[in-house]
């Protein structure tokens, strides 16, 4: 749960998902996927230009999307979304904006089979860094899929509607970065 408590909200969205989870039982929070509310961090790679944002494939949704996934037991987030952003990815060189996340998202995933067994509807309290890249990384086997994708396409790439606005606006807060 400190980790819901020590982050800032920067929209009203953000806060009213904060003030939802400090008021659930907190056994129904934890790192461990059987709960109903567990922990994941992804990440938003963006080139140093701000034209390109580093995709992956995510065949349960059918829709290109952040790399991330869920938070192992006794990882920090920070240190969850560069492991999974690295396993995902391989990208090898990036940097981050900060070790604290850029956002915090409530993530309602439905009902759905996942390497042959059905995985009940749940939460996905998600924590978002965000990270520069090099587009001209190697980033790709023959057979993955990752990629950059320009920002400008994102629509074309991107089929899960509701992800959109997310995406646009920790964009917005990478692009902004710059002028705190």
């Amino acid at each position: 749960m400190h980790w819901i408590e020590d982050y800032e909200p920067k929209t009203t969205r953000e806060e009213e998902d904060k003030d939802h989870l400090l008021r659930l039982n907190e056994r129904l929070i934890a790192v461990d996927r059987k709960a109903p509310y567990h922990y994941t961090t992804s990440s938003l790679v963006i080139d140093p230009e701000k034209n390109s944002l580093l995709m992956i494939y995510h065949k349960i949704y059918r829709s290109w999307s952040w790399p991330g996934g869920h938070v192992e037991g006794g990882e920090d987030l920070f240190y969850s979304a560069l492991r999974e952003l690295y396993e995902e990815t391989k990208i090898r060189n990036v940097r981050p904006l900060s070790e604290s996340p850029i956002g915090m998202e409530l993530m309602p995933v439905s009902a759905h089979e996942r390497k042959g067994e059905f995985v009940d509807s749940h939460f996905h309290i998600n924590f978002c860094f965000g990270f520069w890249g090099d587009d001209r990384d190697t980033l790709l086997d023959p057979d993955e899929n990752r990629m950059w994708v320009p920002l400008e396409e994102l629509d074309a790439f991107v089929t899960e509607e509701h992800m959109l606005p997310v995406y646009r606006e920790l964009i917005r807060r990478m692009r902004d970065w710059d002028k705190k």
